[in-house]
């Protein structure tokens, strides 16, 4: 989830993601689980990422500044990420 923070969507999915994939697989990890969990994870945090225009536009509508949503955001978002992770590995979407 922090690493969604860094980057834009775009970056995240077309950049990252491959990255990631390519060392999990130097490492036998299939790339199902780790595209799951770079998913679920980036979906959580879409919008308290400063990276996303509807963030940045939502706060200046709020009046308030990007780092406080982030910082009364952040354990949430973290929290919220960390149950959708176990919900998927309960359904089995994504697999141990």
């Amino acid at each position: 989830m922090p690493l969604a923070l860094a980057f834009d969507t775009d970056s995240y999915f077309y950049g990252m993601l491959p990255v990631m994939i390519g060392i999990g697989e130097g490492f036998g990890i299939a790339a199902l689980p780790i595209a799951v969990a770079m998913v679920v994870c980036r979906n959580c945090a879409t919008f308290i990422s400063p990276m996303v225009p509807a963030t940045l536009l939502g706060v200046g509508l709020a009046d308030v500044d990007i780092k406080d949503h982030i910082k009364n955001s952040f354990l949430y978002v973290w929290g919220f990420s960390i149950l959708c992770m176990i919900f998927a590995i309960i359904v089995g979407i994504m697999p141990l």
